[in-house]
């Protein structure tokens, strides 16, 4: 019976810390979440960054080799309307030199389809490397909206002191750490 008449203030007295020390832990564990979170989305930043960039160096690279490539072939064109025209006069050229000129003709045609082969590969293996860096870009950049997103909500948790915007920060947060760590694995 003694324990019956307990004051009911010295029960809420003795609870208190120990709610304390639970919001203490929580609060913790809420700024060490959006301390992990926000070094993914550093890392993720700088992933989508470097992309964008090699992307870009990808793209002039391409545009140069298609430029070059078509340089070649104007090039190309011009050696075989001089060899045609040459077909079409060889009467009335020297007979010995025609077949001379002929062949300096052809030769200088084969070596330039010989380099626009060379050149075109470039400018395709340039616009893959493009691609595939606007791809990683794009995925770093997913990677990073999530970890913004689930960063706000961590820290909005703590501001309001609900548990739950913790919890649903926590399941957006791994979203991203997933696709940030699986992007990784497509860098290697």
């Amino acid at each position: 019976m003694a324990e019956e008449t307990k004051n009911p203030s010295e029960t809420e007295g003795q609870e208190e810390p120990k709610e304390k020390e639970l919001s203490k832990r929580t609060t913790q564990l809420i700024a060490l979440t959006a301390l992990v979170l926000a070094i993914c989305a550093t890392f993720s930043s700088l992933k989508a960054g470097a992309f964008s960039s090699k992307a870009i160096l990808a793209q002039n690279a391409a545009s140069n080799g298609w430029a070059y490539y078509q340089a070649k072939s104007l090039k190309e064109n011009t050696y075989k309307v001089q060899l045609d025209h040459l077909k079409l006069a060889a009467a009335s050229l020297d007979p010995e030199e025609t077949p001379k000129v002929m062949k300096k003709y052809q030769e200088t045609v084969d070596r330039y389809k010989a380099e626009e082969k060379e050149i075109m590969q470039t400018a395709r293996d340039a616009e893959a490397e493009r691609d595939r860096s606007l791809s990683l870009n794009k995925g770093f950049a997913g990677a990073l909206t999530y970890l913004q997103i689930a960063i706000l909500l961590v820290s909005l948790s703590a501001l309001v002191k609900q548990v739950w915007f913790w919890y649903i920060g926590l399941v957006v947060g791994g979203f991203g750490a997933v696709q940030f760590v699986s992007m990784m694995m497509q860098t290697f």
